[in-house]
């Protein structure tokens, strides 16, 4: 019973490194591991074999453009090639018109992060640029504690698994051990899986590349003649909805007014109609 109340401690120290984000440890060599196992408990970890701190940044870069193109149909099929040839894939691809008749669609593609600015100039060759934007996200802080975690757990799984393997162990104590190291191969399954996404989002950036083809002036808002005629006579009506509507408002606001002085003056005057001598 001793072993599985430390066991069980361990489990919860566990749980709070992980919380807290502790440092994670390796064995401290062979005479840590020699000493890994003390009366059939697991060895405390030792406080001075930390993580290694990463020397290179995680960043995570994606980028959106906006391209007027010529004809919708090469340009797609040049994304599609030039995407290829930088070992990338494509992930997602729409075709459509506009309410004005006008082809457009949108590709998005994952890109290896070391081709991402060659392949973007390489895209916005393609036309006319009408928007670019690229976001870098620096997730290094998160990935190092991820790592740290991860290493904890892994220490942790390995030390439960050589008290399952010593000899005398109660039945109970054994259900105890068995279910503290599936809960820890859950988080380490976890873990790992998280960490592979963000290895993928570092290694691959997603590139959302919208293309249409030439709108009319008129359907493009681009300051031409026709456009400005549009807008003065859209302008034009509604100031008349804006007269006509005032005059209403004011209508309701005059005519009982009037109404009702008319009947004041009604009345006094025939007051003074009957008051007269006659």
């Amino acid at each position: 019973m001793k072993t599985l109340h430390l066991v069980l401690a361990l489990g919860l120290a566990a749980g709070a490194c992980r919380d807290a984000r502790t440092p994670a440890v390796s064995d401290g060599g062979p005479g840590g591991r020699a000493a890994m196992l003390q009366g059939g408990v697991p060895a405390p970890v030792s406080p001075t074999a930390a993580v290694p701190v990463p020397t290179a940044r995680k960043v995570v870069r994606n980028g959106n453009l906006s391209v007027e193109v010529a004809d919708l149909a090469a340009a797609l099929a040049a994304v599609k090639t030039e995407t290829a040839a930088a070992g990338g894939y494509v992930t997602n691809e729409t075709q459509g018109r506009d309410e004005y008749g006008i082809r457009q669609g949108s590709i998005t593609c994952r890109i290896p992060a070391d081709t991402l600015d060659q392949t973007l100039a390489k895209f916005q060759a393609l036309g006319r640029v009408q928007s670019v934007a690229v976001q870098a996200e620096d997730i290094t802080e998160q990935y190092f504690n991820l790592e740290i975690r991860l290493r904890n757990q892994q220490q942790l799984e390995s030390r439960l698994l050589k008290l399952l393997d010593q000899p005398g162990n109660k039945v109970s104590d054994l259900v105890e051990v068995e279910r503290e190291v599936a809960r820890v191969r859950s988080e380490i399954d976890e873990l790992e899986g998280r960490k592979r996404f963000w290895d993928s989002q570092v290694a691959l950036s997603t590139l959302r590349v919208e293309l249409h083809e030439p709108r009319p002036v008129i359907a493009g808002g681009g300051g031409g003649v026709l456009d400005t005629l549009k807008k003065a006579f859209s302008a034009a009506g509604e100031n008349v909805v804006g007269t006509l509507a005032w005059f209403i408002a004011a209508a309701g606001v005059v005519i009982p007014a009037a109404l009702v002085l008319w009947l004041i003056w009604r009345i006094w005057k025939e007051i003074r109609r009957f008051r007269m001598p006659r």
